[in-house]
């Protein structure tokens, strides 16, 4: 009752790559991204973000309510967004693995990834590998 904020502390020998992976997960609980939405500005926490798409040189967040519009480029959100949970998936898409309800192929070497909330969104072949990797570790 008397903690006004939340501190973590991990006491350890050394940090192995599971270990930054959970450092990082637990700091993206920290960090939020503007969005837009009739000329209103909000602040999205980004672990309530399940995608981040770019569509005719136009950034647009997703969560579970909204869509957002975005005034950064998708390749400025992916650098801000490289150590959290989200991975590129497509020219055009980056994908917070979060939310990844499960995966199956698809035409042409793709695959094609089913969110929590239903909707589907297709992996380039490209891609698939670094998301393989990332979903390993």
């Amino acid at each position: 009752e008397h903690i006004t904020e939340t501190e973590i502390i991990i006491n350890c020998a050394y940090v192995d790559d599971r270990l930054q992976k959970l450092t990082d997960y637990i700091r993206q609980f920290s960090f939020s991204l503007e969005g837009e939405v009739d000329g209103k500005l909000y602040q999205i926490p980004v672990e309530q973000i399940f995608y981040i798409e770019s569509v005719d040189n136009k950034t647009f967040i997703y969560d579970c309510e909204r869509t957002y519009s975005c005034r950064q480029t998708l390749s400025a959100l992916e650098e801000k967004l490289r150590n959290m949970t989200f991975i590129r998936i497509s020219k055009s898409c980056l994908l917070n693995i979060s939310y990844l309800k499960c995966v199956a192929p698809h035409v042409n070497h793709r695959l094609k990834a089913e969110l929590q909330n239903g909707e589907q969104l297709i992996i380039s072949r490209n891609y698939v590998e670094s998301l393989k990797e990332k979903l390993r570790k």
